[in-house]
């Protein structure tokens, strides 16, 4: 139990401690108010779907982005190949040249050897090639795919924006509605009063006001024995009942 301060007992502007309590406890009543709708908003079904739906658009920018950078080497290997190819037609259509033109045998069986393998390399490169531009056109179809299935689910991002925009709009009229409430109570309270009651509430997590509902605090949720009990029933006027078990003000 604990005794008014001296100036909350002043004449001028006294206040009761029953008076006092009373009206904290909605003031109280309007910041657990504030403190479950902050709640809810951290916590709506509308902002885990925007969310849930930002990382599916997520995730399939990434697999395309990874298919694309896939299309783009297979691009470039095929690229180099095209080159390749050139210098051994190149090769070939020279050492073809040279051979209408050698006479000695081991000469001619070289430049044979040499059509040969470059026609070899060459076919080898056709087929790798080939292999290419059939990965090349298979990632092409899936980033089409791809494509079409981000568009849709960034219609499904908008809509959900929408959706959470809308709730977390109706929370902050709420919210509001709440402050004025708030302020207006705050605005007929002694100051000093107010003071008392933050200093509380700042120590706290649970209510730093709370009514006695028959033998049991709102605030720690325990019950009072008949000896506190008894205690509270002889406070005086100017005196705060506070909870023996969690220490918050009691309306008694």
């Amino acid at each position: 139990m604990r005794e008014a301060p001296a100036e909350l007992r002043a004449d001028d502007d006294r206040v009761t401690a029953v008076t006092g309590l009373g009206v904290l406890l909605e003031v109280q009543n309007c910041d657990t108010q504030l403190s479950q709708l902050a709640h809810r908003l951290a916590h709506l079904v509308e902002r885990d779907l925007l969310v849930e739906a930002k990382t599916k658009v997520l995730a399939l920018q990434k697999q395309m982005s990874d298919l694309q950078q896939q299309a783009e080497t297979a691009k470039a290997e095929v690229g180099a190949i095209e080159a390749l190819n050139k210098k051994h037609d190149a090769m070939i259509a020279k050492y073809s040249q040279q051979l209408k033109t050698v006479i000695a045998p081991r000469e001619a069986e070289a430049l044979q050897h040499e059509i040969e393998m470059a026609q070899s390399e060459r076919s080898q490169n056709d087929d790798r090639e080939l292999a290419l531009l059939e990965t090349i056109e298979n990632l092409d179809g899936q980033i089409t795919v791809l494509r079409l299935e981000i568009e849709r689910h960034k219609s499904s991002v908008g809509e959900a924006t929408k959706a959470f925009e809308a709730v977390a709009n109706l929370c902050q009229v709420e919210k509001q509605n709440i402050e004025t409430n708030r302020a207006g109570i705050v605005a007929k309270i002694d100051t000093k009063l107010v003071r008392l009651y933050e200093a509380k509430r700042a120590k706290r997590t649970t209510p730093a006001v709370a009514r006695l509902n028959g033998t049991k605090c709102q605030s720690c949720h325990l019950d009072l024995s008949v000896v506190e009990l008894g205690a509270l029933k002889k406070l005086g006027a100017d005196e705060f009942a506070e909870c023996p078990n969690c220490d918050c003000y009691l309306v008694v």
